[in-house]
């Protein structure tokens, strides 16, 4: 017996419309779930183009509707728990608006990013999410027309959704001034020129207490566990060690605490070491890390929300982020001098 035509080739509307006996229109509303349909049709329809292997054509999609459906996210690095709960919210809220997530993972190279972003262009995307962002301002400005695009975390253009870095910063700052740590090194993250909120909020805090900026304790972290060991390396060849180092996030935490560890130096006993992120882990190492919260959940929830009405054309309104928290764990201390006085009182 001669197989049906649709089991030979890719399915489509006039194939369910045929086996439902329904008009193709009918189909194609009841598949976008609209109420022109009674429910009873929807559930067959829906029945039969998941038993016939309906996959949607989205060139065509595009056609007819001026609109992909889709949403591009361009992700520095999805190894990083981070920016994996970011695009878990991201894909939850867009599937309320019948959106589907595509998301490239540039590991945090300019070129990749700007190869990513063509091909979601190429593809129609109805909007582009950019969390933190490696290339230039001035590249997505001159793409503006292309497609929305909304950014996440980043100050400089017009439509973003933001977490409040500068206090998240100033929380695991202002925890270590208050521990009575005076001599401290930062871990400073990839990030474009002009983009270092982190760097700041570290600056300012020094500035508060009239300590010197001493550059032989800031550090550079690409996201490779080799570029810490580094770090590591750099710290325990210096004359004296920093009672404390802010790590410009959790993995980059994590990781010095074990290359510290190899090296004989304790934590915190020898120096604090404080993250940023607050990524499921951080509680589960030893010491367990001191760090700081961010909702990057609900992050990439209003980063979609944004999107959505930038795309209908209408002014978003500002998103409200929940504000950072400080998670105060073992790995942060008082400095030994300050100790040993307390002993010797």
């Amino acid at each position: 017996m001669a197989k049906p035509s649709w089991q030979t080739r890719r399915v489509t509307i006039k194939d369910i419309a045929k086996a439902a006996a329904v008009d193709p229109s009918t189909v194609t509303r009841a598949l976008q779930g609209s109420d022109r349909v009674r429910e009873a049709t929807r559930n067959k329809i829906s029945a039969l183009a998941a038993d016939m292997g309906y996959v949607p054509n989205m060139a065509a999609r595009t056609l007819v509707n001026r609109s992909s459906g889709l949403v591009g996210v361009v992700i520095p690095d999805m190894t990083n728990p981070f920016f994996a709960d970011l695009a878990r919210g991201v894909e939850d809220e867009a599937a309320k608006h019948d959106l589907r997530v595509l998301i490239s993972d540039t590991g945090g190279v300019e070129a990749v990013e700007r190869g990513a972003v063509n091909l979601f262009l190429e593809l129609k995307v109805d909007g582009l999410l950019v969390p933190m962002a490696r290339c230039p301002q001035q590249y997505y400005d001159d793409l503006h027309a292309a497609a929305p695009i909304v950014h996440v975390n980043s100050d400089d253009t017009e439509h973003t959704v933001n977490c409040d870095t500068v206090g998240a910063s100033e929380l695991i700052m202002n925890h270590l001034l208050e521990l009575g740590h005076r001599r401290i090194g930062f871990v400073r993250g990839p990030a474009p020129p002009g983009r270092e909120p982190k760097m700041f909020a570290y600056r300012q805090a020094l500035e508060s207490i009239g300590a010197p900026y001493e550059p032989e304790l800031i550090f550079s972290f690409d996201g490779s566990f080799d570029s810490t060991e580094k770090i590591a390396a750099q710290l325990s060849a210096l004359d004296e060690l920093p009672t404390a180092i802010y790590a410009h996030n959790d993995v980059n935490a994590i990781a010095l605490i074990h290359a510290l560890r190899q090296r004989g130096i304790a934590v915190p006993d020898d120096i604090s070491v404080a993250g940023h992120d607050n990524i499921q882990m951080a509680g589960c190492i030893e010491p367990a890390l001191t760090t700081v919260a961010w909702p990057m959940y609900e992050l990439g929830q209003q980063s979609v929300r944004y999107l959505y009405s930038l795309g209908e054309g209408k002014k978003p309104q500002q998103a409200k982020i929940p504000p950072p928290r400080l998670i105060v764990r073992e790995s942060t201390g008082a400095p030994r001098s300050t100790r040993r006085n307390t002993a010797s009182s």
